[in-house]
């Protein structure tokens, strides 16, 4: 496998604000003029870095494992370079990915349509990371349902980004954490959901069994549907828990319920339902009743003792405002409009995530 190293950040700089080009690295840097011909150039393993500006994919299947860098998704975050706008053109619009793209990774991209991760019945697209990204259609991990050789172990990532629907198709091992979800999260089994803020206006969970949701914000009621053995721990719920803790199959505890979901955030411009980049999902003081009959403060109540829903956990896994990738981006530039004595002022900000 190849040695991967950085680009060093003046040939980033040099080629942001030149004609936007794809820069494909493998120890040594090639650029491309077209996303399509950056991907067919690349070789498995290698890391395709993408510029700011709006790209068509015509909805090609992917064979190989890349690593995908684009400069981020937030437009406050991107001024000088504009956000990376993947957009998975022609119908179905689907960007689509067989088994020998395993381990790609995806980072500071805006996906304009949907990922399907899978081609063919049984033929798994396993170690994939989604991190610092938006995915505006669904999510869909697997070709189909199919469960004949038992629930496969997926190994999927995805991380502090904003996601439609997400299917797991009847995959297992899966975690997603601290992300910002406007759709359902359906067809799991055995995975994780740990800090994330649901804001979906239908069932937001479904299908699944023997999964974790903990420290998650629910701002819909009832929102589970068609799903069991699963243990709820330290979430916000709207209304009520949504399962008979009596009798039904799951359990929980730490829970908290009747979270007004028009109180619970800090700032919403427009619709809860629908995504806005202005808004501001930090949480309120608010209270929700515990399982004993009592009002408690939503602050603090996670099962790490920090807040619920995409701001909590351990630092370097918060959600981070801007959503910027780790690589260095181009985030303001200021250049002299004469030279004095030969020289040209050129300022240059830049920025980075922490992994």
């Amino acid at each position: 496998m190849k040695t991967l190293y950085f680009l060093p950040f003046l040939f980033l700089a040099i080629t942001t604000f030149a004609q936007k080009q794809f820069v494909v690295q493998n120890g040594t840097a090639q650029t491309f003029e077209t996303l399509v011909e950056a991907v067919d150039a690349a070789s498995a393993g290698d890391t395709i870095y993408l510029p700011g500006g709006g790209f068509n994919f015509n909805s090609q299947i992917v064979d190989k494992q890349l690593h995908w860098r684009g400069v981020g998704h937030y437009p406050d975050s991107t001024l000088a370079t504009g956000f990376t706008n993947v957009i998975c053109d022609g119908y179905p619009y689907v960007l689509r990915f067989t088994k020998n793209a395993s381990g790609s990774t995806f980072e500071g991209i805006y996906f304009q349509g949907s990922l399907q991760f899978g081609t063919v019945s049984n033929e798994e697209v396993t170690d994939i990371l989604i991190k610092y990204c938006r995915v505006t259609g669904t999510t869909t991990l697997r070709y189909d349902t199919n469960i004949d050789n038992g629930y496969p172990d997926l190994n999927f990532h995805m991380l502090q980004s904003v996601a439609g629907t997400i299917r797991g198709n009847n995959g297992r091992n899966c975690l997603v954490e601290n992300n910002l979800i406007i759709g359902n999260c359906e067809n799991f089994h055995y995975s994780l959901f740990n800090h994330n803020t649901y804001c979906y206006s239908s069932y937001y969970l479904s299908n699944s069994s023997n999964c974790r949701y903990t420290n998650n914000v629910f701002t819909y009621n009832p929102g589970l549907s068609g799903s069991s053995n699963c243990e709820f721990q330290n979430n916000t719920f709207n209304g009520g828990l949504p399962y008979n803790p009596e009798l039904s199959t799951f359990t929980g505890s730490g829970n908290l319920t009747g979270v007004n979901r028009d109180q619970v955030f800090k700032s919403i411009t427009a619709n809860l339902w629908t995504f806005n980049y202005p808004n501001d999902y930090h949480l309120n003081d608010i209270t929700g009743t515990n399982e004993n009959g009592d009002d408690v403060s939503i602050l603090g109540i996670a099962t790490d003792e920090t807040n619920p829903g995409i701001y909590g956990g351990a630092p370097i896994k918060q959600y981070k405002e801007g959503a910027v990738p780790y690589n260095p981006h181009v985030r303001t530039v200021d250049i002299a409009n004469e030279a004095v004595n030969g020289e040209l002022d050129v300022k240059i900000t830049v920025a980075a995530q922490e992994k």
